[in-house]
């Protein structure tokens, strides 16, 4: 029954081979008329012209994967055949809140028989999705012994697996990075201490850590085109605390866009450290065009003159004018901080202009746009480098994080590849197709549409507040965030919308026509909010519609 319905699963695939055999079967025997009847009757498969194959040393050299439905019949594997040990698991290694062993249902009745196959069933829709998720044996290897030490966190870690690989996310901010990336992310590097920098380490034994950085440093400057590169920042907000401590006194002002109209958290918030060391003004969007007005902003500038001009932003859907902020920042003589966390990637990719030549400091993240760890990034003219490097170190931070820099290293190589370009100038076509597709189902989208990855739908129209429309989606298995809106009229706990992004649905490769079927997944969400059954059927459709989408085992290199 488990080679039936995991060939099912896998509808015509030709990457995937599977084929059962039994420890002590005895050749050419046909399956029992409950099995035929089982999965006749519920699964619509003919399994009649099936014969049993007893396990040989063939098989076993010729599998990467072997699943088992018991502890004894593992046990039983491994004795007889030790160069399975490798590649033994249970079918249920990675389901929770269950008994790790399937009995076998031979001799019982058709009752025994059913519940087997739902438990397979349910067995191996995680497995296939895991596999195609480039689940190597050393993975489950790997899983079985956190399993076995902390099964809690274990669990919990499998749940969050599933409910990646099952959900539309559409969060802007978050992505699926590469295998190579979490490889890196996970390595002994993890046991290194490195404060310093390449050359000038407080600590023996850098020498593969140096080469390491050195790396991530080149491919950034590389990518970017910048003249300085400090790749230690652990996040962004570190990174944006480094570049105004390195360039601002307490009290300074700062002119910089407000939260509530797309900003960020470190952007002069008065619960952030940035809103309590220096005096903030803030700049918005017009309340018309909902964008950026220049020649407002620029008459602000004048009258208040800051030390430092903020540009960037964690929900706005529009190009940015990095030249005009240039302008502007050279009529007050001010300096230019431009935060492109969130359109890092775009930039890499050629589809959104680039500050470099423009600001004096940038400060992104990797994991976004540029599908790297959780880490953040400081790009410099050369003469502010060693203000900034011995702002990170020793200012605000003690040593970095060999792991995550290598990691760093590793997106960056990536984003340097031409499929890369390919990537981002798909997550903009899907980015306008969306708001095109929910525009055209009555959904108001803040300034009109998008030209990057982001967009924010108002759902006052429809009576919805934002944490609704979060907690609603999130029962269909799509995962979004509530987020205010420019002249919000709800409270900021609520929401008068959400934001959405196509970063993480473009990495698991849909285009055009999926973009359409998840419009319409958002919008039958939103339509039945009330009817927990008729969301359970979306859901249920939805996780049907990512298996066709798996995110991918490693990112193409070109």
């Amino acid at each position: 029954m488990a080679e039936a319905l995991l060939k099912k699963l896998l509808r015509g695939r030709k990457d995937i081979e599977v084929q059962s055999a039994g420890l002590h079967a005895i050749p050419d025997v046909p399956p029992s008329q409950f099995a035929l009847q089982i999965l006749h009757e519920e699964e619509d498969i003919n399994i009649s012209s099936h014969r049993s194959h007893p396990l040989t040393e063939e098989h076993i050299k010729h599998a990467t994967h072997i699943f088992v439905m018991s502890r004894e019949q593992k046990r039983r594997l491994v004795l007889f055949h030790p160069s399975a040990t490798s590649k033994s698991f249970l079918l249920r290694e990675l389901e929770s809140d269950t008994s790790l062993d399937i009995p076998d249902p031979i001799g019982n009745d058709l009752e025994t028989y059913q519940r087997c196959k739902d438990a397979i069933k349910s067995a191996v829709q995680k497995i296939l999705g895991l596999l195609d998720y480039n689940a190597t044996p050393s993975f489950f290897s790997s899983s079985l012994q956190l399993g076995a030490l902390d099964p809690e966190i274990a669990q919990a870690i499998c749940r969050e697996q599933r409910r990646q690989l099952e959900h539309i996310e559409l969060i802007a901010s978050e992505n699926y990075t590469s295998v190579a990336v979490m490889q890196a992310q996970s390595s002994c590097l993890t046991n290194k201490y490195a404060e310093g920098y390449p050359g000038r380490r407080w600590y023996g034994g850098c020498e593969f850590v140096d080469a390491i950085e050195l790396l991530a440093v080149e491919r950034a400057k590389k990518l970017f085109k910048a003249e300085h590169a400090n790749v230690q920042p652990h996040s962004g907000s570190q990174a944006n605390m480094a570049v105004c401590s390195s360039c601002l006194e307490p009290g300074d002002r700062i002119l910089t866009m407000d939260l509530a109209h797309g900003g960020h958290l470190t952007h002069g918030h008065k619960a952030n450290f940035s809103g309590k060391l220096y005096e903030i003004h803030h700049y918005g969007v017009d309340q018309q065009t909902e964008q950026i007005d220049y020649d407002a902003l620029a008459r602000q500038a004048e009258t208040i003159h800051p030390k430092l001009i903020i540009a960037g932003a964690s929900a706005y859907s529009r190009i940015i004018d990095f030249a005009l902020f240039r302008q502007i920042a050279d009529l007050v003589d001010a300096l230019l901080l431009v935060d492109m966390a969130h359109i890092a990637g775009l930039v890499a990719g050629g589809v959104h202009p680039s500050p470099i030549p423009y600001a004096d400091f940038v400060t992104a993240t990797t994991h976004k746009s540029l599908r790297g760890p959780r880490a953040g990034l400081i790009l410099c003219r050369q003469r502010y480098a060693k203000k900034i490097d011995s702002t990170v170190f020793p200012g605000i931070q003690g040593g970095p994080l060999p792991h995550v820099v290598a990691a760093k290293a590793v997106c960056f190589y990536e984003a340097l590849q031409p499929a890369f370009v390919s990537y981002t100038r798909q997550v903009i076509s899907n980015s306008r197709l969306l708001a095109s597709q929910l525009s055209s189902l009555g959904y108001r989208i803040v300034s009109g549409g998008t030209d990057n990855h982001m967009f924010l739908v108002d759902l006052r129209p429809q009576n919805i507040r934002g944490a609704e429309a979060q907690t609603i989606l999130d029962k269909a298995a799509i995962t979004v965030n509530k987020n205010a809106l420019p002249f919000d009229t709800e409270p900021i706990t609520k929401t008068g919308g959400v934001r959405l992004g196509t970063l993480a649905v473009t990495t698991r490769g849909m285009k055009e026509e999926a973009i359409g079927e998840i419009a319409d997944f958002v919008d039958a969400s939103l339509k039945v909010r009330s009817d927990d059954q008729a969301l359970a059927k979306i859901r249920s459709k939805v996780v049907d519609f990512t298996l066709k989408f798996p995110p991918p085992a490693t990112l193409p290199s070109g």
